[in-house]
């Protein structure tokens, strides 16, 4: 997301709909900006390198295997916080968050900004620090 391309590991068609599994390799200091989303949960955990979450209020590094839960209607980003490369893996409920990121997929920062705020906000997904939806 927002540069950093993800990999749909399991799409919400192969679970009834019920969630889908995505990873997204980041580079240091790398990670997405805060969001809300009105529709879905997420789980969050690392695969390789050193995360950290924010929950709207204070950043919490993510330990090796360990789980964050993002609940819907919160405040929520990742960041790659270690030296190297690192891979983050999320579970989203739902069946719509894959089908977003595939759309998400076509556009390019950072001219699409406000495309993409636009874009996120058809999916119930809103960005507090990035100006609203157009109109």
């Amino acid at each position: 997301m927002f540069g950093e391309p993800v990999e749909l590991v399991l799409t919400s068609d192969k679970t009834n709909g019920m969630f889908s599994i995505g990873r997204q390799t980041c580079k240091p200091g790398s990670g997405t900006p805060p969001h809300v989303h009105q529709h879905e949960d997420e789980v969050f955990s690392v695969v390789t390198g050193h995360f950290e979450i924010f929950n709207g209020e204070s950043w919490t590094e993510i330990p090796k295997n360990g789980i964050i839960f993002a609940p819907r209607g919160g405040v929520h980003c990742f960041r790659n916080c270690g030296d190297t490369d690192g891979t983050i893996q999320f579970i989203c409920s739902g069946d719509r968050f894959d089908i977003f990121l595939e759309g998400l997929s076509r556009y390019v920062l950072p001219q699409d900004v406000q495309a993409i705020v636009d874009y996120s906000a058809t999916y119930g997904i809103t960005y507090p620090t990035l100006p609203p939806p157009s109109a």
